[in-house]
Order: C-alpha cells, then structure tokens, then sequence
C-alpha cells in the first residue's frame, strides 16, 4: 500500500509546482494550493489546485491498468474547454501516487453554500440557475467522442467560481470516482450513494445516470434533507415525502422536474442534459412571469391584441368589439373558447378564439416560435411540443388539428387525433395535448 502521508509545505512536484497547504480532500485523497515556479514568481496567474490521488492497488497488473487509465483520462480532460470545467494543465503519477494540475477556483461548493444558509436550503431561484448551468456542462462532456460521463454528480463536487460576476458553477473532481477505493464507506467505485442511480451498481452508465444525480443534488438543495441519510428508498415517493412535502415554499414546477430526473428507470427521466436545461429554463421564466389563475383572456377581433373581456374597444387599434360584456346575443355572433382544465374540471384560464387559425403549444424564442395559445404555463411535464396543434374555424365550425406532435392530441379521453388530419369540435368537447387538458365552449 503506498504511503498516504500528506505533503508538506514547500514540497516540490515535478521540479515545478511548489505546494503550499492542503485545502481539501477526503480518504481517496489530497487537494493542495500550489505555484507553478515554471511561470515566475507567485501571484493569481500562477496558481494551481493540485489534486493527489492514491494507489489502492496491490496487483501489479491493476496498478499498470490504473496507470494507463489515469493517463488516458488525464489526456481527456486536458482537452476539454468549457467555462464550467476547470483547466487541466498537467497530469502525472509520482511515487504510487495520480495527480492532476488544475486551475485554482477560488470559492466554495456547493455543499457549504448549503451548509452556511440560515434556512437549511436555498431558495428555488438559485438552484434553478446553477442546474441550468449544470446541465450545460453535462451536454458538452455527454457530446464528447466518446461520451464522458461524470458519475459523482453531487453538492461537494459543484464549486462557486467567485472570481466571476456573477458566480459560475464549476464541475470539479473529474477522474477520482474511478480510482477511489471500492471499499470506502458511502462511496462506490462509481458514484456516491444517494446520489448514485440504480443502473450505476450494475455497471450500467450512460448519460441520463448524471441527470438521476443532478435531480438527486438538487432535492438535497432544495430541501436540505440529505439523500445519503436513506440512499436506497428517499426517491420512492410513494412511501416517503415529496419535495414540497418537505418544503412547501416550493413551486409544483420544480417538484416535477426533480421528481422525473430521479426516476428509477433511465428512459422516464429527460432524454438529455440538454433536454432537461430546457426545461429548467422555462421553469425560469415561469418564475420571472407566473400565470395568472382563473383569467379569463380575450383579444380583439380586428388585431389580435389581448383585451379585458367587458372592453367595448380595443385599447391597440380602437375597433369595437361585439362580445363587449357578454352580449353576443345582441350581434348574433358565437363566443368559442378554449379553456384550461386541472385534473378536477377547474378551469384555470381561459382562450377567446378570434382569429380564423390558432397555433396551440409553447413558447420558444431561440426558435421564433410564438404560439396564439401559449400553454407554457400550464404543461408543469413539458409534454406539449412547440408546434402541438392548430385550431381554425372554417363554415363556421371549428376544427382541431395536431401537427405530429411528440405526445399527440387526444379527444374525450381516448380518441388520439390522426396528425395533419383536421377533425370538428362540439361544444364541450375535452382535448388532451400532451399532458395540458382543455376544455372547447362554444356559445
């Protein structure tokens, strides 16, 4: 067993990085600030974390295979370039022992950010922001060739780069899951329980595996209730609690999205990191612009504006409006709506149909996609696609068409919509897209 006696001060590695104290680390090993005396004197450009792991092997022929892992994975990581990944300068194996040359975060992770707030979690703004961040890092090393999957997902290993405004997330730590010891307490060759998921102890890793740990590091996040304490059943939630059980101030948004991230089952969580940055990102802007429940929406006949619905002009283009106060029987013309439904029959917001053709579906501005009906609001699951459906009227009938959504269109609960193939509405008829229900009136 090679001898696991932390370095002193003022020892010199490679003839170039001088270490100056240890600053963190665990039983795999050692993380020291150090100077690269190769680049002159020391000051901030100059600076290194130097991270030192042991050799746990006895076998020869392991530690060889170990060597040239290290080796490998230190070639990779030297070539990635993200702003999330800190730099790697140099890799070698000094007397039994694996280091890696990085750039120096000044900051905390977010394990202490955790552990300093008053209210024993932060607030869910905050963790919105610094998962999206996460996940970007995650789609770059996923779309690596080879994909590089990161495997220790989890607070401590997520870092504040302070020397930033505003702060950056940082992934640390990368290659020490694979050389840590098998048989270290909460820890595996592969991940650290409670945020590792199920298929990781068969050896069965892929992409999704990290976004099992980065829903399971944000539940801790969220809630402070630490998925170490009970690593095998906190995420069964039909026996223990929710999110919001645990913390009420929390949005029914984001229990879902961590919910669906900590599926058992890799195909039920989201399909990518850059899938599930999606749909942190809309959370986001639901944050910044919340629904406003129970309003009954209306728009002009003439520009299509949003109007009160007892407006007799619009306030956009003047023209005067014939559902003024409810009094369609005084022009003769039929009032269609389309009204949002929760699983109760309640409706939660409703639609005046206007115009000939309404796009149905959600909203995405890196795309130019700006539905009529914009059901971002009300599709919590992200079930509904950009383009999902159009709903024109036409000899003064209304019809509905799904234009090959993902999820589909379904009418009365079980009919699903052949796609591009239009089909007549009745009042009170119910439609489901994708997980949103609505509800068409026609009076």
């Amino acid at each position: 067993m090679v001898n696991q006696k932390q370095l002193a001060p003022e020892t010199l590695l490679e003839g170039r990085y001088r270490i100056v104290k240890r600053i963190g680390g665990g039983g795999m090993g050692s993380v020291y600030l150090a100077y690269d005396q190769k680049f002159g004197p020391a000051n901030d450009k100059t600076r290194r974390a130097v991270k030192e792991m042991f050799d746990v092997f006895t076998d020869p022929a392991q530690r060889q295979k170990a060597i040239e892992d290290f080796q490998r994975e230190g070639q990779l990581l030297a070539s990635l370039e993200h702003p999330s990944i800190p730099t790697v300068y140099d890799y070698f194996v000094n007397d039994g022992k694996y280091y890696l040359v990085m750039k120096y975060v000044p900051g905390g992770d977010l394990a202490k950010k955790l552990k300093e707030s008053p209210t024993g979690y932060i607030d869910e703004r905050t963790v919105t922001e610094w998962a999206i961040q996460t996940c970007d890092v995650l789609d770059y090393i996923h779309n690596q060739n080879p994909p590089v999957i990161y495997r220790d997902l989890k607070p401590a290993n997520l870092m504040l780069d302070d020397s930033r405004t505003p702060p950056r997330v940082m992934l640390i730590d990368f290659g020490i899951a694979r050389f840590v010891s098998p048989t270290q307490k909460g820890v595996t060759a592969i991940g650290t329980m409670g945020y590792a998921p199920p298929e990781l102890f068969s050896g069965q890793v892929e992409p999704r595996s990290d976004l099992y740990s980065l829903g399971a590091t944000m539940f801790h996040l969220l809630t402070g209730s630490d998925p170490q304490d009970n690593p095998l059943l906190i995420f069964d939630f039909d026996r223990y609690p929710r999110p919001r059980d645990i913390n009420p101030k929390l949005s029914k948004g984001i229990e879902t999205i961590v919910i669906k991230a900590v599926a058992h089952k890799p195909h039920d969580r989201p399909a990518s990191a850059a899938e599930m940055k999606r749909m942190l990102e809309e959370h986001l802007r639901r944050l910044d612009s919340p629904p406003m429940p129970n309003l009954d929406l209306a728009f002009c006949i003439a520009c299509g504006g949003s109007i009160a619905p007892d407006d007799a002009f619009c306030p956009h283009c003047g023209a005067a409006q014939p559902s003024a106060g409810g009094r369609s029987g005084a022009t003769g013309r039929t009032i269609a709506r389309l009204q949002v439904i929760d699983a109760h029959g309640k409706t939660t917001a409703a639609y005046e149909l206007v115009k000939e053709s309404l796009l149905l579906g959600r909203t995405d501005p890196h795309t130019g996609n700006f539905p009529e009906i914009d059901l971002t609001p009300h599709d919590f699951e992200t079930k509904v696609s950009r383009r999902h459906a159009r709903l024109f009227q036409e000899g003064g009938r209304f019809f509905i068409e799904d234009l090959s959504s993902v999820n589909g269109t379904f009418l009365n609960g079980s009919t699903r919509l052949i796609p591009k193939t239009p089909h007549p509405l009745q009042d009170g008829d119910e439609l489901k897209l994708g997980e949103t229900r609505v509800r068409f009136t026609a009076r």
